[in-house]
């Protein structure tokens, strides 16, 4: 029988390719493999472990680990056995850990280090619920509250082992695989259910939109949070459903030199990703002898590089696709040299030269970023989607990706706009509903199975969604205009010091902005200029408020009067996880950052205040 969930699909792979390569990850100096067919073996003995625990078809489990192999063993063997994951952000609070491990009812937690221990225990009395935690690396706790797992794996028992096989013959796609914890910028986490439907449903129509190529030779770098729906399809339930390979990064401190072990054939970079390596390109350009022939020659290359990516974009405006590009004869050639003398070369130091599919979402790119990287050669075919309908909703085609747009939506997804432009989504993506939450399922889903995005957008002609901004965050100034700050804020982090923008305005007589500096990318500006110092005192410096200035008015001579920033603080730090001023996958909260840094606001309508200055960051709250 064909498989028709992804718990099926994995067991496929493993009796169908057992010595193929499944996950790779570093131990040491070297890179260590884990097959299929040991994958599979991994997950049936966690499985039987779970069964042995008293583990029930319906029961949850927590899971707060960095990416790793035991991160997919364990979130495979709670959907083999009938059970829900609950994944939870490792940047997380002891408070938010408590909230979440609560509200799912989770019966086990499973954590990878003592410090993520440590914030488990830390509010171990407030759940009662919780019956054990293990521990993927060390020893565990003295009163054995929390074992280690490999002593966890050890508890399996022939009939545990036994019953596993009828545990994961009845799982159908009416059960919850998942529970995807929201990001919480404006309050509490809702927990996205998604059924095993929904993931599958996903998987299929995902595979015909965005096609991965040649599978046996595909593989992926897994770096980001993998409660993010995004990581999680990609490196982990879409690896499944098309047998590709994925490797396991040591840390986001370490992804440029694992990638360039891994060279993946598919990337996903969320926007400050990408954000970094253009900044670090650009940054040597701009530090280089203007004068030297490989700089020259280099500003050459991206040039020609822009020209080509131009008539690719007019080819996919006409309908066809980038191969379509009518390139001049003279063009195609001199792109062919330059791409092999100094294109193909940087694509190599970014460990992306064996990349045929650049995927990026969960945030808006600045399209000069993304022409930048067209000119590249690293055509980046942006997305967009949410948790609620288990990721995508629409995606660029990656032979004829619209910059500037989300694309059109995937293959079986109906997508319309509301009256005021809200983006209404259904298909079988769309999630089964907001755990213990009924009021808010149904303010997202209405009667006729129409999920309600809460952001606004529009299509072009070929049907490609450009996203303008959040339902929620228009501006409405004193003077009654409507205004989107994302795409100004957008516009404003494609200088390469500015990390974060917030652009304020709602009720006032005219907009400003709350702007954060790039700790790495300003500190190497700085000391190319003579500045010393940490970012706090380079923040102040009259030379980077000038710069900064410099890209408001850049951002201001495109936009409306009414539009415009009249002023901005730069703070002295860049806004923190841990702070709650952004989420794990790096958003603005903006009411929490409105609510922290309500003085500085007041101080920029103050008339006799200046059009810019840097601010003091609150104390730590």
């Amino acid at each position: 029988m064909a498989a028709a969930t992804i718990v099926e699909r994995f067991f496929e792979r493993v009796a169908e390719h057992p010595d193929r390569v499944a996950l790779r990850y570093k131990s040491g100096d070297a890179w260590r493999d884990i097959t299929w067919r040991d994958y599979g073996l991994r997950v049936e003995q966690a499985a039987a472990a779970l069964i042995a625990a008293g583990f029930e078809p319906g029961d949850r489990i927590a899971l707060l680990s960095a990416n790793r192999p035991e991160w997919h063993v364990i979130d495979l063997a709670c959907m083999t056995v009938g059970g829900a994951t609950a994944a939870i952000y490792v940047t997380n609070s002891p408070e938010q850990v408590a909230y979440i491990v609560a509200h799912s009812g989770a019966r086990i937690a499973f954590v990878d280090t003592s410090e993520r221990l440590g914030k488990i225990l830390k509010v171990r009395p407030e759940l009662p619920a919780l019956e054990r935690i293990v521990v993927f690396d060390g020893s565990g706790d003295d009163d054995g509250s929390a074992v280690p797992w490999a002593r966890f794996l050890q508890t399996v028992t022939p009939e545990a082992q036994r019953e596993v096989a009828r545990r994961r013959a009845a799982v159908t796609s009416d059960d919850i695989a998942t529970f995807v914890y929201t990001s919480g910028t404006t309050g509490p986490p809702k927990a996205v259910m998604l059924t095993h439907g929904n993931i599958w449903w996903t998987c299929v129509h995902v595979s015909e939109s965005i096609p991965i190529g040649d599978t046996e030779r595909a593989r992926a770098l897994s770096y980001l949070p993998l409660s993010h729906i995004a990581e999680r399809m990609i490196s982990h339930l879409m690896q499944i459903y098309n047998g590709t390979q994925t490797w396991f990064a040591q840390s986001l401190e370490t992804l440029l030199a694992d990638l360039q072990d891994c060279r993946p054939t598919y990337f996903f970079g969320v926007p400050r990703v990408w954000e970094k390596f253009y900044n670090g390109l650009q940054a040597r350009l701009e530090n280089a002898d203007p004068d030297d022939r490989r700089t020259k020659l280099a500003r050459r290359a991206l040039e020609v590089g822009r020209r080509v990516a131009e008539l690719e974009q007019e080819a996919v405006a006409r309908g066809g696709k980038m191969r379509d590009a009518r390139l001049p004869p003279g063009l195609k050639l001199r792109h062919a040299l330059l791409d092999r003398l100094v294109l193909a070369k940087v694509r190599r130091a970014f460990g992306l030269d064996a990349c045929g599919l650049a995927l990026s979402a969960a945030a808006p790119l600045n399209p000069e970023l993304i022409w930048s990287f067209h000119a590249l050669g690293i055509r980046i075919a942006e997305g967009y989607g949410q948790s609620e309908d288990t990721g995508p909703t629409t995606w660029n085609p990656p032979d004829a990706i619209r910059i500037g747009t989300v694309g059109p939506p995937i293959s079986g997804v109906e997508v319309r706009l509301a009256e005021d432009g809200e983006i209404l989504v259904r298909g079988g993506n769309v999630m089964k509903g907001y755990y213990k939450d009924d009021a808010a399922t149904r303010e997202m889903i209405d009667d006729d199975g129409w999920m309600h995005s809460g952001d606004v957008g529009s299509f072009d002609a070929n049907g490609y969604l450009t996203i303008t901004d959040r339902k929620k965050d228009i501006i409405i100034t004193a003077g009654g205009k409507n205004i989107a700050p994302q795409e100004l804020e957008n516009r404003l982090t494609f200088s390469p010091l500015i990390s974060q923008a917030v652009v304020i305005g709602d009720g006032r007589p005219f907009l400003t902005a709350l702007i954060t500096l790039s700790e790495e990318d300003t500190l190497a500006w700085a000391r190319h200029r003579g500045i010393e110092g940490d970012l706090a005192t380079v923040a102040a410096d009259p030379r980077t408020l000038e710069e900064v200035r410099r890209a408001i008015a850049e951002v201001n001579a495109r936009l409306a009067r009414v539009e415009e920033i009249k002023k901005a603080r730069v703070l002295t730090r860049e806004f923190l996880v841990e702070e709650g001023e952004i989420t794990p996958t790096l958003k603005v909260r903006r009411k929490t950052v409105n609510e922290a840094y309500a003085g500085v606001i007041e101080d920029l309508y103050r008339s006799d205040s200046p059009d810019i200055a840097v601010a003091e960051v609150p104390e730590h709250r």
